[in-house]
């Protein structure tokens, strides 16, 4: 259950947080925070990553720096999100799909999102991790989402 509950902690905050907001979201942000914490070690010492960088990403700020940006990528590919040169839809559904499973509307908001993101490519990995961002936020955004 550890690491299946870890990738819906890493959809639900870096990719894809399609519940509206109230008081149960807020203490489940709190905990996933926390979890996520501990899950991005390797990545911050792998990037050199600092707990700023760290806490950027838990309040979903868009990467500025090159570390932010390529720690968010070394997120993503943890997470199956991104093979480091492209997004990976199948990655992103299951994870949704472990989320979601059981809300079809936002499993199929999630379906079109993934499809609309399947051609974001990129061979500078961090970038990408932008890239892929901003596709998800888009995505989200049209469909009257907010992250």
């Amino acid at each position: 259950m550890g690491a299946t509950y870890c990738r819906i902690v890493m959809v639900a905050l870096v990719v894809v947080a399609c519940a509206k907001a109230d008081d149960s979201d807020d203490e489940k942000k709190e905990l996933a925070k926390q979890m996520l914490r501990s899950m991005t070690e390797e990545c911050m010492k792998q990037e050199g990553a600092s707990e700023d960088d760290v806490e950027a990403m838990l309040e979903d700020k868009t990467p500025e720096t090159k570390v932010q940006k390529c720690f968010l990528s070394c997120c993503q590919q943890q997470f199956n999100i991104s093979d480091g040169k492209k997004f990976n839809k199948e990655g992103f559904l299951e994870l949704c799909g472990m989320m979601f499973k059981e809300d079809d509307e936002k499993m199929k908001i999630a379906e079109e999102v993934g499809e609309e993101c399947s051609t974001v490519e990129n061979e500078d990995r961090c970038q990408l991790s932008v890239d892929i961002k901003k596709c998800v936020e888009t995505g989200l955004e049209k469909r009257g989402v907010k992250m």
